[in-house]
């Protein structure tokens, strides 16, 4: 399930707020006192039988449309739903599943004191048994305790079936006992890498139960309470929400950063948001300004106004104007942060906010420390190269680099642009030409549920829609890379006067227009009607020939190719889709951004 719309009046301290066509990560912002932790109260008690709000929540499963007799439920302020009611009480979770319900991590995460209580050897593998239907809808500091009680008696009953196999078993050698009972503290062992690379979580006895302990770098095994605040509050969440196979549901997390370094929220969320195949909605309830930031292009970020005029509370950060001074200040100091040992990176991109959104994804989990800054045009970050060193000298700790598309370059003038390290082109033309994998692709299309509204999307299907829109667009690319060549080559250079206080005012005005004069004659001889014939017949039977192979792939317009593709035969918000192919293919099939994690690579050396 996710909620498709909610809307909440007067429960203090918010008067009128209404949100529609939500998306699977929400970001809701807002000052102390706004209201959004009253927002995430009013929404668990809703979903707990307790409308406190209109809530429209949409069917992700064809079993829930059965159950909900229909592909959304209406809630009512007020008013009981027994279809909702009885849904919610059916949930019924065995082997570790949770599916279709509500994950609620409040900002209440900071936990005093854990008890280790004796484990029974007597009891079964507890995945066994049935899971509340209410069990993510307690607190969180509950939940740990819970969990550490958990995962030692898991280790028991693992510890238990090795030795029923070797009593019982007909195959007992130990490569087949470990591949039928897989370790319970794997999978927790993975996560904690993953969090924190350079730390290794240790194994754990139910004979003695007590704290994870861990190996740091050097090599020294360390209690878990060594690890700073923030390590420890990262791994306590992800741990207490992969305990269950969490699919189809709405997490809620309050104060994602609270207690933690931009970077390890950023790994949070991103960890947050693979659990269950892509599945579930995720609402952030943030004062973060680098989430904000990150996730604005969306269109799935608010505001909530904390002035109760009576009017609706809550505005989509994308159509704020000058009347919210406080967030549009907050988000104007975080893009232009500067700090002492950042790493800024300038991307090119006409959609600044949406392409900074795929770059910052990517270096978040391949160069961490830096700060992705979008400046609009190429002839910007053109500009930016120009000055990158004298900028980079004269403020302390700081350093930059650019990335732009390879439009209109050829070999020489790449080799030239990224001869100083500090500038990159990208291996193919648009950064969109990363986004046409068929078989990620796909499964966007099944993520956003788009394949259930349009069968025919299969990823044969996709790959040929795509290789058919780029045949299509054979004419735009001859066009555009006529043009591109036109700009980017064939500049008129303003002529320059050498030792002016010798020279009278008569030679000066001579010496000009004779320069003006050869250089509009250069120009005009490298833009013959010949030449230029010359250029298009070549590139038309290029571009020919990329369709004949799969070149067309890295070398046609993507940005044209990827918005038809998404318009036309997705049938979905490009944006959306391309959220999601950056999440998918970062945990998948990682070696698609390739060029650009090695450039990230480059600029950390």
């Amino acid at each position: 399930m996710k909620i498709q719309s909610l809307e909440i009046i007067d429960y203090p301290p918010i008067k009128n707020l209404k949100i529609e066509n939500l998306g699977s990560v929400v970001i809701i912002a807002g000052a102390n006192g706004s209201g959004k932790t009253r927002l995430k109260e009013a929404i668990v008690g809703t979903l707990q039988g307790n409308p406190a709000i209109n809530l429209t929540i949409q069917a992700t499963r064809e079993d829930e449309k059965k159950d909900f007799l229909a592909e959304t439920i209406e809630v009512k302020r007020n008013q009981q739903n027994q279809i909702l009611n009885s849904y919610i009480s059916s949930r019924r979770f065995g082997r570790g599943r949770y599916v279709g319900s509500l994950v609620q991590i409040d900002s209440q995460r900071n936990i005093q004191t854990t008890k280790y209580n004796p484990v029974s050897w007597l009891i079964a593998d507890p995945d066994d048994q049935d899971t509340p239907s209410n069990f993510y809808y307690q607190g969180f500091t509950g939940r740990w305790q819970s969990f550490m009680d958990y995962i030692h008696q898991k280790v028991a009953a693992y510890q238990n079936n090795l030795a029923k196999e070797v009593i019982e078993g007909s195959d007992i050698t130990a490569a087949s006992i470990k591949e039928k009972f897989p370790h319970p503290l794997e999978k927790y062992k993975a996560i904690f890498k993953q969090l924190l690379n350079d730390k290794e979580l240790q194994d754990i006895s139910p004979v003695s139960p007590s704290e994870f302990k861990y190996k740091d770098g050097n090599g020294s095994i360390l209690p878990f309470a060594s690890l700073s605040s923030g390590e420890q509050e990262v791994v306590k969440v992800i741990f207490d929400v992969a305990r269950k196979d969490i699919k189809h549901s709405v997490i809620i997390v309050d104060e994602p950063e609270l207690h933690l370094h931009p970077t390890l929220t950023f790994k949070l969320v991103e960890t947050l948001k693979a659990i269950g195949d892509h599945t579930n909605q995720y609402i952030f309830l943030t004062h973060s300004a680098d989430l904000i930031s990150t996730y604005y292009s969306t269109g799935d970020v608010y505001f909530i106004d904390s002035v109760q005029t009576g009017t609706n509370q809550a505005h989509k950060l994308s159509e704020l104007n000058h009347g919210h001074k406080t967030l549009i200040k907050l988000i104007g100091e975080n893009l232009g942060l500067f700090a002492v040992g950042k790493r800024l990176i300038f991307v090119e991109g006409e959609n600044s906010s949406i392409d900074r959104l795929t770059y910052h994804t990517i270096a978040q989990k391949y160069l961490p420390e830096a700060k992705i800054i979008p400046v609009g045009s190429v002839e910007n970050i053109n500009n930016l190269n120009s000055v990158e060193e004298q900028i980079r000298n004269s403020i302390f700790g700081i350093d930059f680099y650019m990335i732009r598309d390879r439009d209109g370059l050829n070999d020489t003038q790449i080799e030239t642009l990224e001869a100083n390290g500090k500038i990159k082109c990208l291996k193919k033309k648009h950064i969109e030409n990363y986004f046409l994998d068929s078989g990620i692709l796909f499964k966007v299309a099944e993520r956003l549920c788009l394949n259930t509204i349009n069968p025919q999307l299969s990823q044969a299907f996709i790959e040929s829609e795509t290789k058919r829109i780029a045949t299509d667009l054979l004419k735009l690319n001859l066009l555009q890379n006529t043009k591109e060549k036109l700009k980017l080559n064939n500049n008129f250079d303003i002529p320059t006067v050498k030792s002016l206080e010798e020279k009278d005012i008569e030679l000066i005005k001579s010496e000009m227009i004779t320069a003006v004069v050869g250089s509009v004659s250069k120009l005009a001889t490298d833009l013959t009607q010949a030449n230029l014939q010359t250029f298009m017949n070549e590139e038309k039977i290029k571009l020919e020939n990329f369709l004949s192979t799969d070149d067309w792939r890295d070398k046609f317009q993507g940005k044209e190719i990827f918005s038809k593709l998404c318009n036309e035969v997705m049938k979905d918000d490009p944006l959306k889709i391309r959220q999601a192919y950056v999440d998918i293919a970062l945990q998948e099939k990682p070696e698609i951004f390739q060029d650009i994690i090695d450039f990230f690579g480059s600029f950390k050396a």
